[in-house]
């Protein structure tokens, strides 16, 4: 992901131990930093840099998944806590979404694909929710939303949803109230 901030790339690596990594990298990858690394929270799919720091969700079945903030300082800080792994986020104008999909774990037992939002980074609240369809995930797909990735300075919200009772292979458009309000 291209942070505009630091005019870098941040790289999201892993699914256990040490490879789970977020390593920010030069343009021409010559070089590379390590920033996080060594457990399941640093397992993370989604990333949305924004001026104050890096907005990430983790995206593990093995404990509860969570929105961080990494701010530029390099501190780290919980927001909230989400129904499930994350693996979509995105922005629009100011205003930050990431998305929770239904999988199956003993820790995450939701069976509803969730859409968290904030608009001003530390106030987080669930605004979007699609009941998992009655498929089997072994054999179809996971119950998820996901979210076009990129610089988006509109005011909408594009969410394709797969694996839901409602709105399933369906993309559908909100508009963000003030997104750039904060």
């Amino acid at each position: 992901m291209y942070d505009e901030w630091e005019n870098c790339l941040w790289v999201l690596t892993g699914d256990n131990g040490t490879e789970c990594r977020i390593l920010k990298a030069s343009y021409d990858f010559r070089s590379v930093e390590l920033v996080l690394s060594g457990n399941q929270q640093a397992r993370a799919v989604a990333l949305v840099p924004m001026p104050d720091g890096l907005y990430f969700s983790s995206d593990t079945p093995l404990e509860s998944n969570h929105i961080y903030r990494l701010d530029r300082r390099g501190k780290l800080e919980e927001l909230t806590r989400i129904s499930s792994s994350s693996i979509y986020g995105c922005r629009v104008g100011k205003a930050i979404f990431f998305s929770a999909m239904v999988e199956p774990s003993r820790i995450n037992v939701e069976r509803d694909v969730c859409v968290y939002a904030s608009s001003d980074g530390l106030r987080w609240q669930r605004v979007l929710r699609w009941t998992k369809d009655r498929w089997p995930m072994k054999f179809f797909q996971y119950g998820n939303a996901s979210f076009a990735e990129g610089r988006n300075t509109s005011n909408m919200l594009a969410a394709s949803t797969i694996g839901t009772e409602t709105e399933d292979l369906q993309t559908t458009l909100w508009r963000v109230e003030a997104p750039n309000s904060y």
